[in-house]
Formats: structure tokens, C-alpha cells, sequence
């Protein structure tokens, strides 16, 4: 697994790179970093060249841009692909990332090939009120603003309640409580931690760009063949199934459904999420 930067008009872009084959960009959740597509790309690297970017304001890229939008970012990922002289790639996004694709395909569809839609089902709710209520009950904790007070109070208030968050990964129940602690384990809490800290002042901005970002109008948009995965969770039941309601929007779309998938799909479901994801894009090419 490599790594680079590369030089944008937004700022400097920090990314991994691994694999040969026709380009594939692939673009991480919030608040996480390139990093979580590590066990993706070995997956696809035998297929495809994996060029997976820390997106402004996460990992070690430069900082989010005052009040940027996704479709800012899909432009800096343009600006991303010139600098690595690539002008024409796939695109797999979860999460946030799967909406800086969307927006990539409907704004700049001369550099996107195929889009893999990835996300859990809060990710892909069509209606933006719906999608805006779900996100919320998830991302509250980050949204909190501190009245000013003269003296800084407010600043040791956020800065408690992102300790908080911080000791809520160091100390996972899921890992603390297993029946086997490993290294490897408290390798990837390490890893989490060290997310969180890169990307503590762009939580807050990057939700709101969330708020404000209209999936259904972008869909209606791509043109480009693109695949959702939709990641199920019993605990989202509740919102019902969202792949088949974007399927709708998109004039060429396909729908694969993973079931108990959640945040960690990237690492615990990746050779599920890679093996979807090449079939789709290999589709009508020679293997």
C-alpha cells in the first residue's frame, strides 16, 4: 500500500494507492479517513488501480474550506484525478462518500465511468427530510453548540465532549467485552482514535453539508451505470428498505443488499462489498 499527496487549488490531498487496472476512487465515511479502505484495496487491487483520498479536512489533507458543499468536494476530487493524471475513473463512496460520488457523476460525468453508492440505510434514505431526521438521531452528540462566554468556557465544553467521544472508542464495549482481546483489535481502536483527533474541527461542518445536500435531485442526474449496496441493520428496520426507491431515481441502477452490515462494513463486510462491487464494474468487460 502506497502513499502520496498531491497538489489541489482546495489544498494538498493525502492519499493511499494500491493496485493495477483502471482507476477506482474510493471515498470514506465520516469520521473516519482513507485508511478504512485498507482491506478493500487489497481485495480490488488485483482488478483496479484503488486510489483512496483522505477528503479535505480528514486524515492528513488539508483543512475543509469555509462553507464548502459536496458538490466542493466532488470538484476537488476532479482537481484530485488531474493532479494524478487520471482523467476518467470509477467511483465507490459509503456514506459521506457515496455522496460526493453522486455528485462527482451528476456535475462532472465526463470523469466518472461507474458508481458504487455504498452506505447503511439512514445513508440512503431518499427523502432529505427523512434522511436529515435519521442522520440526526446518529451525529446529535457532534451537533451541540456551546453559547460563548468570554472567559473560553465553551471551548473546555466541546473540548470534554470530544473527549467523551474519544473514551467511547478507546474503551469499545464490543472489544473490551469479548472473549478474546487481540492486538490486532486494539490496533484498529488505535487507528479510530487517531481518526476522531484528525478530524475533530470538521465533524460538525461535514454534517451540515450533509443536511444541505439533496440526494434525490443529484440521482435523477447521473447518467452513468451505478450500483447500490445497501447495508441493512435490524435496528434500522424501521426506515425502510431504501436501495429499491433509488433504483428509481437512477436511469441505470442495480441493487445489492448486504444484511447485517453496519459502520464497520468497509473492514468486517469488505470482500462482500468488493466481490459486488467488481462484478458490477467488470460487467461487459473480458475477466
Amino acid at each position: 500500500m502506497k502513499r502520496g499527496y498531491a497538489d489541489t487549488p482546495e489544498g494538498q490531498i493525502h492519499y493511499h494507492a494500491h493496485g493495477r487496472g483502471e482507476p477506482l476512487l474510493l471515498l470514506h465515511e465520516t469520521p473516519r479517513s482513507a485508511r478504512s479502505f485498507a482491506p478493500i484495496m487489497r481485495q480490488l487491487g488485483g482488478r483496479f488501480r484503488c486510489i483512496a483520498p483522505d477528503t479535505l479536512g480528514f486524515g492528513c489533507s488539508d483543512p475543509l474550506p469555509a462553507k464548502a458543499t459536496m458538490q466542493d468536494l466532488a470538484r476537488n476530487m476532479t482537481h484530485f484525478l488531474d493532479a494524478l493524471g487520471i482523467g476518467r475513473a470509477h467511483v465507490l463512496g459509503f456514506h459521506t462518500g457515496n455522496k460526493i460520488a453522486a455528485a462527482m457523476a451528476a456535475a462532472h460525468p465526463d470523469r466518472v465511468s461507474k458508481t458504487v453508492l455504498v452506505g447503511m440505510t439512514h445513508s440512503l434514505v431518499v427523502s432529505r427530510k427523512d434522511r436529515d431526521a435519521a442522520i440526526m438521531n446518529i451525529v446529535r452528540k457532534y451537533m451541540t453548540a456551546y453559547r460563548r462566554s468570554p472567559d473560553g468556557g465553551h471551548l473546555v465544553r466541546a473540548w470534554a465532549a470530544d473527549y467523551h467521544s474519544l473514551a467511547g472508542i478507546w474503551w469499545d464495549p464490543a472489544v473490551m467485552t469479548g472473549r478474546r482481546i487481540t492486538d490486532a483489535a486494539l490496533r484498529r481502536q488505535e487507528s479510530r482514535m487517531i481518526e476522531m483527533i484528525e478530524c475533530r474541527r470538521s465533524i460538525k461542518q461535514i454534517y451540515a453539508m450533509n443536511f444541505g445536500f439533496d440526494m434525490a435531485a443529484t440521482l435523477r442526474r447521473v447518467r452513468q451505470p451505478s450500483l447500490v449496496i445497501e447495508c441493512r441493520m435490524p435496528e434500522e428496520t424501521h426506515l425502510g428498505a431504501q436501495g429499491p426507491k433509488m433504483l428509481r431515481l437512477l436511469r441505470r441502477g442495480a441493487l445489492v443488499t448486504l444484511k447485517n452490515a453496519g459502520f464497520d462494513a468497509t473492514d468486517a463486510r469488505a470482500a462482500d462489498i468488493a466481490r459486488a462491487a467488481s462484478r458490477f464494474l467488470l460487467d461487459g468487460k473480458s475477466r
